[in-house]
């Protein structure tokens, strides 16, 4: 049985890269790996990219995807320092090469995404 949660399981279940157009994936920035698609945008609290700070004064950017498979989801869930009210976040790192390209956060009514920075991807040609 695999480690990972079982809302990231479903993810992988249902969102096939494979079945993508080319143009349509983003892929990390590091290893070119198949991460998600533009056709899994998705916009939270109306907004698909948004910028927050972290305690440490460091300003990210994020872009929100109802689907990454691509990634491998880390790390306890929190609350502490969520960006995102009512959620819990944990780590997403990609499955390949093993760095962050953002998080994952699900609230208790199962619902779900994906918060990835976009400088850390890139759009595959």
């Amino acid at each position: 049985m695999s480690n990972l949660p079982i809302k990231q399981l479903v993810h992988d279940v249902l969102f096939q890269l494979q079945d993508c157009e080319p143009a349509q994936l983003i892929s990390c920035l590091n290893c070119r790996q198949a991460i998600t698609a533009n056709n899994y945008r998705t916009r939270i609290h109306d907004q698909h990219h948004h910028r927050f700070v972290n305690p440490d004064g460091i300003i990210y950017d994020v872009c929100c995807f109802n689907a990454a498979p691509g990634t491998i989801i880390n790390g306890e869930a929190m609350t502490q320092y969520c960006w995102f009210q009512g959620y819990r976040w944990q780590y997403a790192h990609c499955e390949h090469c093993a760095d962050q390209l953002g998080w994952y956060y699900e609230n208790d009514r199962n619902e779900s995404f994906f918060a990835l920075i976009p400088s850390s991807l890139r759009t595959k040609n």
